[in-house]
């Protein structure tokens, strides 16, 4: 992180993690655990964060803050495989039964986390105490999910400046959307996600060149070489949604950067017809279709 985003915590003795400065914990379901050298010579690790909603977590916070945020290189690339990304059971807002969130709760009990102290912006609540109690308590305090009686041809997608500096991170709303267990969208739909995104396509090398290596809608990262380094497999997810649903990026300030690799992209801002869907918090609460036997599972 840079000085100026570390400012507001000048009072404080940081240290960057440095993920190739790691000790190894214990391999979980044959990922290689590791994680930092400072925190594996604490007696104990307490996770601090955010708990919203996670693509492959379920919902961020608890153990992750440490087994991922503090991991070694090589466990986080292991645990972000394109096959453990698209295992069965792994699926945003699910902590119960989902391989991913397990062997993140797993990885994070051997690198020492045992407590969490998180806030949960859809409740306006803090929670503190063992790391996965502390997200089944924040899972039924956010409430994820509102109920929707159709299926609607496009839905506009919020993102909130912290997220909204790349493709990278605000993809995110469309593919959280997209991949959630019922999402109320039409086959064909448009996902338009308002960003400025300044910072392009993003710093992840891993995303940035798998996106560059096939057009749109980028199938073969589902079925082709496995994409590699830090960030593919937010291609491989944003190749997951393409197949179903058009993207489309607005308020771009960058739009060049999107387009080079087949994003459609605008400065311009739209405004799409009364049928669409409104998502002002996608990170956080989600609409879901009220009748999800007639939808194609996700």
């Amino acid at each position: 992180m840079s000085p100026v985003e570390l400012s507001h915590l000048d009072g404080f003795d940081l240290v960057q993690h440095d993920p190739d400065d790691v000790v190894p914990t214990a391999v979980v379901d044959g990922i290689p655990g590791s994680v930092s050298r400072v925190v594996a010579e604490a007696p104990y690790a307490v996770a601090v964060g955010v708990v919203e909603l996670h693509q492959y977590a379920g919902v961020s916070g608890g153990h992750k803050a440490v087994a991922v945020g503090c991991g070694g290189r090589e466990t986080i690339s292991a645990l972000h495989h394109r096959a453990r990304v698209v295992s069965p059971g792994v699926e945003i807002g699910r902590i119960s039964g989902n391989p991913f969130r397990q062997a993140v709760d797993a990885l994070g009990e051997a690198a020492g986390c045992r407590l969490a102290l998180v806030y949960v912006p859809a409740a306006d609540c803090w929670l503190f105490g063992n790391p996965q109690r502390v997200l089944e308590v924040a899972m039924e305090r956010m409430q994820p999910w509102t109920s929707v009686d159709t299926l609607a041809p496009g839905a506009v997608l919020e993102v909130d400046p912290a997220k909204a500096a790349s493709f990278y991170q605000a993809s995110r709303a469309a593919s959280y959307l997209a991949l959630s267990p019922s999402p109320p969208l039409q086959p064909g739909a448009t996902l338009i996600i308002r960003a400025h995104c300044t910072e392009g396509l993003g710093s992840e090398l891993g995303f940035r060149r798998a996106l560059e290596s096939v057009s749109p809608p980028w199938g073969s990262l589902l079925t082709g070489a496995v994409p590699t380094g830090a960030g593919a497999q937010r291609a491989v997810i944003l190749a997951m949604v393409a197949q179903r649903f058009k993207i489309r990026v607005e308020g771009c300030e960058n739009p060049a950067a999107l387009e080079a690799v087949g994003i459609d992209a605008t400065q311009n801002i739209s405004e799409p017809p009364a049928t669409w869907l409104r998502v002002p918090c996608p990170f956080q609460r989600l609409p879901q279709y009220a009748n999800p036997q007639s939808t194609v599972s996700s």
